[in-house]
């Protein structure tokens, strides 16, 4: 997803132009930022809190139910922009991938804030788990989830997937999505990014029709964690929206996102009531994972409505930190419905409450942001542009600067 990778980290100046429908094909340059990018992120990000609060709430929403209980869908979405960041540098670089240079630069975009989030999880769960209704682990428990998590390999195990912290699986996935696409960049330079696509979605789909059909055939336990959890969640379950935003990218470098967006873009409309309908089933995140690729092609096409509302510099302030978000809103959302529950408050009250409370989430994701996070962006290297999303996030820092009292200086003190 890529939960961990913000085209605001590696491009600067302003939004995306927009590509003129009778213009030919343009190579699109470098220095642009992708505001609506960030800004898709941020919805994201936000849309899974929303599903996480209403899932430990226990609330119905009525007319919304649908909507925020689709929630899961956002990581789709995730999926889909993580193909596109990380395939961006790839076609702009003519196809070529440096394997090592690539790997140190993911190692070190998604694993310290990553680790410092984990630190603090195991720290609660070992000393303060009762009192925070989280899930009590023994000492033996707590060292298994501490070596699967530390080397990615939660995702793998029904009792490690879930128990720590439910975001923390998508993680291990994002992981697996890097391993794969030095495999995808040489497959693309013998085939082609349409046959190689094609062969990662014909994957995909083989894939999860096997699992049903194992399921089916009493070979697999249904609505087992194995079945529900961690076999659909592989990388051969979850490679096609991988896939669309690496074609995503490709469109966008040749400057033919319009060919896309303008004539396909009114297909999310079918789309949308299709893929609800089809929650449930095997090929559910395919779908989705449609929608999403058109709708990243209409905010990259620019000059409508869409781009225009996801460019919101608030929301792309909020696609900034939105790993950051992701990693901590989930042991904080459980703790708060679990606290709030015990007050006697229904679920729908216990919902609003920390819909409420968003800003206190969003305020221990910004601590993280600027505490970890950031010194992982390229953009840290230098000082954020005057208005720019980053120098929002680090406004309340310079306030805190300037109202620091100056050191006091001796008399005898030449300078």
């Amino acid at each position: 997803m890529s939960i961990a990778e913000s085209p605001a980290a590696r491009v600067s100046g302003s939004r995306v132009e927009e590509v003129q429908a009778a213009a030919p094909p343009a190579p699109q340059p470098r220095g642009v930022r992708l505001n609506g990018v960030d800004g898709l992120r941020a919805c994201a990000a936000l849309w899974v809190v929303l599903f996480h609060i209403r899932a430990f709430s226990g609330a119905r929403l009525g007319p919304v139910d649908l909507l925020v209980r689709s929630g899961s869908t956002g990581v789709s979405l995730f999926l889909v922009l993580s193909g596109f960041c990380l395939y961006l540098p790839v076609v702009r670089g003519g196809g070529r991938l440096r394997i090592g240079r690539f790997f140190r630069r993911r190692a070190l975009r998604l694993l310290p804030a990553y680790y410092v989030s984990l630190v603090v999880v195991l720290l609660l769960v070992a000393f303060a788990a009762r009192p925070l209704g989280l899930a009590p682990l023994t000492g033996p428990q707590l060292a298994v989830e501490a070596v699967t998590h530390l080397t990615m390999t939660h995702s793998l195990f029904p009792s490690t997937f879930y128990t720590l912290n439910g975001a923390y699986w998508s993680l291990a996935l994002e992981w697996q999505l890097y391993l794969s696409l030095p495999l995808l960049v040489f497959a693309v330079r013998r085939l082609g990014l349409a046959r190689v696509v094609l062969a990662v979605v014909a994957v995909n789909v083989v894939y999860r029709l096997g699992l049903q059909v194992a399921i089916d055939n009493h070979m697999l336990a249904a609505g087992s964690p194995l079945a529900t959890e961690v076999l659909p969640n592989l990388l051969p379950g979850r490679w096609a929206e991988f896939a669309f935003g690496m074609v995503a990218a490709h469109v966008y470098v040749r400057g033919s996102v319009s060919r896309i967006a303008s004539p396909y873009g009114w297909a999310i409309l079918p789309l949308v009531p299709l893929a609800v309908l089809s929650v449930g089933s095997p090929l559910e995140h395919i779908l989705f994972g449609g929608i999403f690729f058109l709708l990243l092609c209409i905010v990259l096409s620019g000059g409508n409505l869409i781009a225009r509302v996801l460019s919101w510099r608030p929301l792309v302030t909020l696609g900034v930190m939105s790993y950051s978000i992701y990693l901590v809103h989930q042991p904080i959302v459980v703790s708060l419905a679990y606290l709030l529950h015990q007050t006697g408050a229904s679920p729908r009250l216990v919902f609003v409450e920390i819909v409420l409370l968003i800003p206190a989430i969003l305020g221990v994701a910004w601590l993280l942001f600027i505490t970890v996070e950031r010194r992982t962006l390229h953009s840290s290297r230098t000082a954020p542009e005057p208005g720019s999303p980053e120098a929002w996030l680090l406004a309340p820092l310079r306030l805190l600067r300037r109202s620091r009292p100056a050191a006091p200086t001796s008399a005898a003190d030449p300078t």
